[in-house]
């Protein structure tokens, strides 16, 4: 055995190859990509599994990282079932198993980083999320580099403190977490930690300007460089429309913008009063538009045959202030068909029950948030003078900006001291 050995040592040797470059991606590896692109750049050297006590601490530190996890609010407390055991262990005498094990540590060290760094995502997470994409690269750079720096047992705890976030609001969720784990609250513990992960993920961006809704509280926050610029009530969706939880780009705001009525909302609510009296569309300054996207005289039109099954038009309502989406929209990419915009009921904010939408997002202070995501030029003064029949104004912003609706359950309240929001949609099961 120890000739075959010292004669495939040999042939590695020559043929300049290393034993890490022959190792297939494991499938059961969280990244197996990360951890090829790791020993790449590592000169396809061993990390972990070296004599010595220097790298017998090092792997009892990692392990003992992934052990105490569950204090930073992640759920994976062993990333590798099979590593749990490995603490007093000698060093296997077999070179491949001496890789296989190397490699697993540094899935694990990877895995735990990226969870540290960005949370771990737990139901109810988001349903469509084409942000993350744009990052999952220079996120893998960062965790590769994170652990190729960790050389010691002390910079691989170093790391690990570093990649949390450090603001106040992130420390205030850590801080009730330890707190109930003490008091042993598990249904409380599940809020709080879904809570910072949401926060963690979403923090990670660290984008130029970024707006997060939480559902649960129905309120925006604006960010530049991870800084809150600004904070307001929103409107969102009723119990039976919900809005969706997503991650996406907004890139263009519409100041007058026509609203376009779904079809939903015209079959189930528009049409029986249309059909009584089609006058309630002059009312609501509401236009019908044929398929070639030309105002048709509805006065004219036999609205008793048209049903869901057959209506070839689309109910528009004209621009000015009193139109639903009030006089600025901002535009995001979703599958779902919403939007933040300003809204001719500004009633609503006054109630501290605010799920009342279609579906869509509505917005306290709309040219606040313009001003921020249009460079300060938004011409407020255009948009008070509530022109109406005003022809629709797109606006490109400089570059797209994430905009994210998550739903925490635990959130900073107005006065800064944390709040537990009522379950409204019902997302959040018990354990």
């Amino acid at each position: 055995m120890k000739k075959n050995l010292l004669l495939l040592s040999l042939s590695w040797f020559l043929t300049g190859t290393t034993f890490s470059q022959q190792q297939p991606v494991d499938a059961d590896f969280f990244y197996p990509q990360l951890v090829e692109q790791f020993y790449g750049q590592h000169q396809h050297q061993l990390r972990w599994m070296l004599p010595g006590k220097e790298a017998a601490l090092l792997r009892q530190t990692l392990l003992n990282l992934m052990d105490s996890s569950q204090k930073q609010g992640l759920i994976h407390t062993n990333y590798h079932p099979e590593l749990s055991g490995k603490k007093e262990e000698p060093l296997p005498a077999d070179p491949a198993e001496q890789w296989r094990l190397d490699r697993l540590y540094t899935d694990a060290a990877l895995a735990l980083f990226q969870d540290i760094f960005q949370g771990v995502k737990e139901s109810p997470w988001l349903g469509y999320d084409a942000v993350s994409e744009r990052y999952r690269q220079s996120d893998g750079e960062k965790m590769i580099q994170c652990l190729l720096q960790a050389k010691t047992a002390a910079d691989l705890v170093i790391t690990a403190e570093m990649l949390e976030p450090k603001d106040a609001v992130y420390l205030a969720l850590k801080n009730e977490y330890r707190r109930l784990q003490l008091a042993n609250r598990k249904d409380s513990l599940r809020l709080v930690r879904l809570s910072m992960n949401y926060y963690r993920w979403y923090m990670h961006f660290h984008a130029d300007k970024m707006i997060v809704i939480n559902l649960a509280s129905a309120r925006l926050m604006y960010y530049e460089n991870n800084r809150p610029v600004l904070q307001m009530k929103t409107v969102v969706g009723k119990t039976s429309t919900p809005s969706p939880r997503f991650a996406a780009w907004c890139d263009q705001a519409i100041l007058y913008p026509y609203w376009y009525v779904p079809r939903s909302i015209t079959f189930n609510e528009y049409l029986p009063l249309i059909r009584q009296n089609p006058s309630w569309l002059d009312a609501k300054n509401m236009q019908v538009i044929d398929s070639k996207g030309k105002v048709v005289d509805h006065h004219r039109l036999d609205w008793s045959s048209f049903h869901s099954g057959y209506f070839p038009y689309t109910i528009r309502q004209s621009t000015g202030c009193d139109n639903a989406l009030g006089v600025i929209k901002f535009n995001i990419s979703t599958p779902y068909g919403v939007y933040l915009h300003d809204t001719n009921n500004k009633q609503a904010f006054s109630s501290g029950y605010r799920y009342l939408s279609h579906g869509c997002i509505r917005l306290e202070d709309p040219f606040e948030l313009g001003y921020h995501l249009l460079a300060h030029t938004l011409d407020t003064a255009f948009l008070q003078s509530c022109y109406r029949q005003q022809n629709p104004v797109y606006e490109q912003l400089d570059s797209p900006v994430p905009v994210i609706t998550v739903y925490m359950p635990v959130w900073p309240a107005e006065g800064g001291k944390l709040a537990y929001y009522k379950d409204v949609y019902r997302l959040l099961k018990k354990e």
